[in-house]
């Protein structure tokens, strides 16, 4: 019997099966209407967002069969497409096809959509229902429950004027159908349904079962109603609170009793998801942090844990190394990416949630976990042992381009974030002459504000003021550089955004820029100039642990390596419930606010934000071109091409990697393998994908990343900094063109 390492190893190896959508199309083909929707659940669970996409354009050019199927797969995607379309095989007699329609249409993912709603509507007031009763009262139902206002609305008022039809057949179905909505029943509607369930048939057994709904949601309101009498008669509680509080009792026994998803949800969550409505609607900032919530965030503000040092996710089903952190012991223990770990200190991962393998590669720094790892080009898993540190996620990436300009990628505002920056710098002037800085702030989300003005201190001279806060409550806050500069005013400084650039990102680059000191390039920021503080709830406490040292000193935080008291034996460190509000708001040197203004309806009054003094965007990719790209990626000849190339051509690939000159020439073999992809891509497309992936090999071969993000801080692909360098080298007396590593690149449209 084979072992499922062995299965698994096998299929890595296996040719690459028939597209999942067309397989669908033809296993549908063959199923009758009940069997289809099971067959699409099966699939539709398995597709990413892009094949669900695909799926809902199939729909206008399917069979119907195939129709329904797809219209099943959309109930998986964020955005259904044409979803209406399935209202072409609804039929007035209640068939097979009918009923799997409606089934369709009735899915909670298509919850107050626009389209479908219509559609079902306009086909059901086509319906006699004296003659067609089921079909009709099950498409008011099913617009009952999941149609925007005013159609579901009508919804029940048809269905409440056929409860008291002289037909009892259609009055029976009627009140049955009116009975599974969400609409409280009259006691005249009540005593319909009585009537219904005191007969002999199918229609009494399921009566029978909507009263006992009825009559348990009735002891529930009963019990509401005595809570407010006895919150009334309180001489101590106020009338108008005590019933405010009430609406959310009653929210929560509604949600939890009756909503079709109640059960997967505790009381508390759904506590957690009210008081977090409340403060979102104050502002998109503020939030109410669970446990849980809270103990992701500390992680993303800390950057620091115990563990291999890599970054992972499930790729085709297995758990894959997408690249390891080239400073930590993953790395030093020979991994790389792609790597596949089909263990954990013999547990299998196959299956298994991310989180839940993750947490079992962390642990105490000075701890050995042993990872079974299996890569492509190996005949068998290798058993691979790594000694866990303490990893710091890198929050700070650079490099030295030609004409000595260095390139810092920021990620975001961490802690200690300033120093390495300053680190970073410090290495570079060690080198030799540096002609100019490239900031790259482009995505990063913020952090801590006094990193924010200590990277300022950097670049401006003693006593100059970053920011100011204003708040409700207390006196204006100014924050003012600390030191003389550490970089030379002479030196020639860009600022990299875009408009995910937010928070402390757009305090450095307002700052900077209105000081003279920055010029900035791309996209006007997002406009988050608010300040928020983080306040411990009194409902719930932390869980005691030993705080340890640190780097010689306790943080007062807990540590993944550090012991606690496990109070309710889940096997993880709790926090205590957390409230994040907004306090103050920035201003910049000048007066200005980076705080995009809402009106209490939510409506923007004033576009915050940093705009660029240089505006330069990437070009957005043609939707054919994309879809193309990833049809490429996902059979792996372009990854199979760059892995190649690596091994046989190894030089050159490293050459490749850090600047082709746009040169498809450069490529070995680029003719045979460009024909046989048999694309309508050009060659300058394909070249640039082939090179990404050629930059991943290079960069597990040398152990260091290359800075940026695919082709965002690539200056062979990225038009926003070639942009940031021709303005800095204006600045110097080394021409653009004079460097032969730009000279041939594709000028950017800002040159």
């Amino acid at each position: 019997m084979l072992s499922i390492t062995t299965v698994l190893f096998t299929s890595l190896l296996a040719p690459a099966q028939q597209d999942p959508i067309t397989d669908l199309i033809q296993r549908a083909e063959s199923l009758p209407p009940s069997q289809i929707l099971l067959l699409a659940d099966e699939v539709g669970s398995t597709l990413d967002a892009k094949q669900i996409i695909d799926c809902g354009k199939r729909i206008l050019t399917a069979s119907d069969k195939a129709m329904l199927a797809l219209g099943q797969v959309q109930t998986y995607a964020d955005i259904p497409l044409h979803i209406e379309d399935l209202a072409s095989l609804l039929q007035p007699e209640y068939s097979s096809t009918t009923v799997a329609v409606l089934r369709v249409f009735c899915n909670p993912a298509f919850f107050d959509s626009e389209q479908p709603s219509t559609a079902l509507h306009n086909w059901a007031s086509t319906l006699d229902p004296s003659v067609y009763a089921d079909s009709w009262t099950e498409a008011q139902l099913c617009l009952a429950i999941n149609a925007p206002a005013t159609i579901r609305r009508g919804a029940l008022r048809a269905l409440r004027s056929e409860c008291y039809s002289s037909d009892n057949e259609l009055a029976n179905k009627a009140i049955l159908a009116l009975a599974r909505t969400p609409s409280p029943l009259s006691a005249a509607e009540i005593n319909i349904l009585s009537a219904v369930a005191r007969g002999l048939d199918e229609q009494a057994m399921l009566a029978e079962s909507l009263l006992s709904s009825v009559e348990q949601e009735q002891r529930f309101r009963s019990k509401i109603d005595s809570l407010q009498k006895l919150y009334a008669s309180h001489p101590q509680s106020n009338p108008q609170s005590s019933s405010d509080l009430d609406v959310l009792e009653e929210l929560l026994i509604r949600s939890q009793n009756q909503h079709m998803e109640g059960g997967n949800f505790t009381r508390q969550e759904l506590i957690g998801a009210a008081a977090d409505g409340m403060l979102r609607k104050l502002d998109p900032h503020s939030t109410f942090f669970s446990s849980e919530e809270y103990n992701d965030f500390m992680y993303s503000m800390k950057q620091e844990y115990g563990g291999i040092g890599a970054y992972v996710n499930t790729v085709d089903g297995i758990f894959t190394i997408t690249r390891p952190i080239y400073s930590g012991p993953a790395y030093g223990a020979g991994l790389l990416s792609e790597d596949r770990i089909l263990s954990v200190d013999g547990w299998d991962t196959i299956d298994q949630p991310n989180d839940e393998i993750i947490k079992r590669l962390k642990g105490p720094p000075g701890t050995q976990v042993q990872l079974e790892v299996v890569r492509r080009g190996w005949s068998e898993p290798h058993f691979v042992d790594v000694t866990r540190e303490r990893i710091k996620v890198p929050v700070v990436q650079s490099d030295i381009l030609p004409g000595d300009i260095i390139y810092i990628e920021l990620l975001s505002f961490s802690e200690d974030v300033a120093q390495r920056l300053f680190d970073v710098i410090a290495d570079a002037k060690e080198k030799g002459p540096i002609n100019g800085v490239v900031l790259d702030m482009r995505n990063n989300p913020g952090g801590y504000l006094n990193e924010a003005v200590s990277i300022c201190d950097l670049f401006l001279p003693k006593d100059k003021l970053i920011v100011t806060t204003k708040s409700r409550m207390g006196s204006d806050k100014p924050y003012k550089t600390r030191a003389r500069a550490f970089i030379d005013s002479d030196i020639p400084l860009t600022i990299l955004i875009n408009k995910y650039s937010a928070s402390a990102s757009e305090i450095v680059a307002g700052a900077l820029s209105i000081h003279n000191r920055a010029t900035t390039v791309g996209e006007r920021s997002f406009g988050k100039g608010s300040v928020q503080n983080i306040f411990a709830m009194t409902t719930s406490k932390d869980e005691e642990f030993t705080d340890t040292k640190n780097n010689g000193n306790r943080n007062g935080i807990h540590d993944s390596w550090e012991d606690y008291d496990d109070a309710n034996d889940n096997g993880q460190y709790d926090y205590g419930d957390r409230v994040k509000l907004t306090i103050a708001y920035y201003y910049l040197p000048d007066g200005s606010t980076i705080h995009t203004l809402r009106d209490h309806e939510g409506k923007v009054t004033r576009q915050g934000g940093v705009g660029p003094d240089i505006e330069s965007a990437f070009e957005e990719v043609p939707f054919i071109e994309a879809r193309e790209i990833s049809h490429l990626l996902d059979e792996k000849v372009i990854q199979n091409y760059a892995k190649k190339l690596f091994e046989e051509y190894t030089d050159s690939a490293i050459e490749l990697a850090i600047n082709d000159m746009h040169e498809t020439s450069a490529y070995p073999g680029w003719s045979e393998f460009y024909v046989q992809l048999e694309t309508e891509l050009d060659e300058q497309s394909v070249r640039r994908w082939v090179r990404r992936y050629l930059r991943s090999r290079v960069s597990d071969a040398r152990g260091e990343v290359f800075p940026g993000n695919g082709f965002v801080g690539d200056y062979v692909e990225d038009p926003v900094l070639r942009a940031a360098i021709m303005h800095l080298l204006s600045n110097t007396d080394i021409r653009y063109q004079d460097l032969p590593e730009y000279a041939n690149l594709v000028a950017s449209s800002t040159q």
